[in-house]
């Protein structure tokens, strides 16, 4: 596209045309925005001068920032910061810690503009989530690894801005298909924003852009500027627009349960205060609507993998290189029983290395993403328990307790409900970026344990809880930069034979699957490209 100006005595530098763009982002799951510690729970909201949660801009611009870098470079490129120049010129700035002096000098201030996101909506729910980390050898809950979150529960809205400035000296055409490329992320639901959007916090949309194109060589666009009312201007006819390669490469499970038994995520009751109307515990909800959080599942995933590969004979490289946590990303380690146990003239001394030790930890996101998902075609059923005296073989006082699982309906209620049979009640959809075939191997024995029933989801799994029987399922594979071409699997349940079978192929063939399993089964030692970013030491070592 030719620049707007055709005088010569014009800098480079001078302001030739400003993009606008204004949507309304509407979450579709939980979010969590992290602010001060308040007391309300370890991981607060960040509020504003109103009460209602915001969305910082700097937050918006990094999310931002990193969809687009994964898209424009390969993963080599990406996890080392190398984004390209129109990259830099239109986010400002050098993500590398490692560039040389003289290139820090060349910083630019960044073309796009984008401003802190206020909640418009007119009520804003927010709850308490607990979480607790689950002991890998053990299966339950490790030792003081509780902890709490407050989030904004999904249908809450906020107010996306950003500005585009672009100068004679800018690339234009560049810079527009960046532009829209970010629209476009958003429209699709492809940009999360906040914390843990890898365990499905985060996900919304943009249904429709308001867009305007000033450009200032026209009188008008300019007093519309100076006013501060670009909105006054006719609509633009530019649209978001994805880009026209992708570099990023991922593999997707989507794939649909019905509940063989009930199901259980632990949450605590809304009104403490009825203790004698409401349970002790009972399933999760969100908007009032019982939910699988991405957290669950990806627990639950995570732990099976490790039991399988550790089957398979997955070994380490080392105590710090695990291959399942090059997939799920590190577990954090607790010292506290260690600390205890240390004489108290030498507990400062502990305490110092554990510091030292802490900061040389290298943490990393997770390449694996779970979605949180509605559970559905279930009714909630209150159920009286009571812990069994081991002695006497007989009920424990004090010890009655009660919850509210969620059981799927049984067929005269769904035909009472008007609802259709054989639908599914959970679906999971997870997705791992820059797989190796080793790693797609295992998440399909793994997906292959939950969909006959061997692995189990939520809590109480010891007692019955939690079985899934796999319905259908879809796998999608995209391994080169063309968007439009993906290998897709479509996966159905075989009554008859009472096993999980290929009922379509789409640009791929069965072959493909059975080479990653293989490979997975084959498994030996960490792979040579392993997706973990390197140490400042080893990349020193593999320079030498």
């Amino acid at each position: 596209m030719a620049n707007t100006t055709t005088s010569k005595s014009v800098p480079k530098d001078a302001v030739v045309r400003r993009l606008y763009a204004q949507g309304t982002w509407k979450l579709e799951s939980v979010a969590h925005f992290g602010g001060d510690e308040t007391g309300i729970a370890d991981m607060c909201l960040l509020q504003g001068a109103d009460n209602k949660p915001f969305i910082p801009g700097a937050s918006i611009a990094g999310a931002a920032r990193s969809f687009l870098a994964q898209q424009r470079k390969p993963w080599t490129e990406y996890k080392r910061a190398n984004e390209d120049d129109a990259l830099k010129r239109l986010f400002g700035g050098d993500m590398r810690q490692d560039r040389p002096q003289s290139e820090k000098n060349k910083d630019t201030m960044s073309a796009l503009i984008v401003a802190d996101a206020p909640c418009v909506s007119e009520k804003v729910n927010t709850s308490i989530r607990d979480g607790v980390r689950i002991d890998a050898e053990s299966g339950s809950a490790a030792d003081k690894a509780k902890f709490d979150v407050e989030v904004v529960e999904r249908g809450t809205e906020f107010k996306l801005e950003f500005v585009c400035i672009i100068r004679k000296g800018d690339c234009q055409s560049e810079f527009e298909e960046l532009f829209f490329a970010l629209l476009h992320g958003f429209k699709q639901g492809d940009i999360r924003l906040g914390a843990r959007t890898r365990r499905g916090y985060g996900r919304g949309k943009v249904t429709s852009w308001k867009i305007r194109d000033l450009k200032m060589n026209d009188p008008e666009d300019v007093m519309a500027w100076l006013h501060d009312d670009p909105w006054s201007r006719p609509k633009s006819c530019l649209s978001p627009t994805s880009l026209s390669t992708n570099e990023r490469r991922y593999f997707r499970i989507e794939a649909d349960f019905a509940l063989r038994t009930s199901l259980l995520i632990r949450s605590s009751s809304e009104d403490p205060n009825k203790k004698d109307e409401v349970p002790d515990t009972t399933h999760l909800h969100s908007d009032g609507r019982p939910v699988v959080p991405g957290t669950s599942f990806a627990g639950a995933f995570r732990h099976r993998a490790a039991l399988i590969a550790n089957a398979l004979n997955w070994e380490k490289k080392d105590k710090d290189e695990d291959p399942v946590c090059d997939m799920f990303g590190p577990v954090h380690k607790q010292k506290r029983k260690e600390l205890d146990q240390e004489p108290e003239e030498n507990t400062q001394t502990v305490h110092n290395e554990e510091r030292q030790e802490s900061k040389q930890t290298d943490l990393w996101a997770s390449r694996i993403r779970i979605e949180e998902r509605l559970v559905k075609r279930v009714d909630l059923q209150w159920q009286d328990r009571v812990a069994i005296d081991r002695f006497t073989g007989g009920s424990l006082q004090s010890a009655l307790f009660n919850e509210k699982p969620a059981y799927p309906l049984s067929l005269k209620e769904l035909e009472e409900t008007g609802k259709k049979q054989g639908r599914p009640n959970i679906r999971l959809r997870l997705t791992i970026e820059e797989p190796e075939k080793a790693e797609i191997g295992l998440l399909l024995l793994t997906l292959r344990d939950f969909w006959y029933g061997h692995a189990a989801l939520g809590g109480e799994t010891s007692n019955g809880r939690g079985t899934l029987q796999g319905i259908k399922g879809k796998l999608i594979y995209k391994d080169n930069p063309d968007p439009s071409d993906l290998k897709v699997w479509q996966l159905k349940h075989d009554n008859d034979n009472k096993r999980m079978t290929i009922e379509k192929i789409e640009n791929g063939d069965d072959g493909f699957l059975q080479c990653c399993v293989t490979k997975a089964q084959n498994y030996s030692n960490c792979p040579s490209g392993s997706r973990r970013p390197k140490r400042n030491s080893e990349e020193e070592s593999d320079a030498e």
